[in-house]
């Protein structure tokens, strides 16, 4: 299974360096998500939290029906805008709080 990364610049450049296999620079971000979890060969999709807030229900009804692709939301360079997504993640799946 191989990374891929949706998010601004600098999570881009930083991505591919860390050695994901498909980076993009959000743009038009609906197509984007729906090409990157349509790929059967994605395992992990990272995805910029302030851009993940633009499709936030698309997000979450793809997590409702599918396993894989995995999306994980990490904070941009402005750093963390909410909670902690993994682990509401965690809490939610087994219903206990992560500290």
């Amino acid at each position: 299974m191989k990374i891929a990364c949706i998010g601004d610049r600098e999570t881009v450049a930083i991505m591919k360096l860390a050695g994901a296999s498909y980076c993009e620079i959000a743009d038009n971000i609906e197509k984007q998500f729906d090409e990157m979890v349509a790929r059967e060969d994605v395992g992990i999709l990272v995805i910029n939290e302030r851009i993940a807030e633009k499709i936030k229900s698309r997000i979450y009804n793809h997590r409702l029906l599918n396993d894989t692709p995995v999306i994980v939301e990490i904070p941009d360079k402005m750093g963390k805008s909410g909670e902690d997504g993994i682990r509401k993640l965690i809490m939610r799946a087994v219903g206990v709080d992560v500290k």
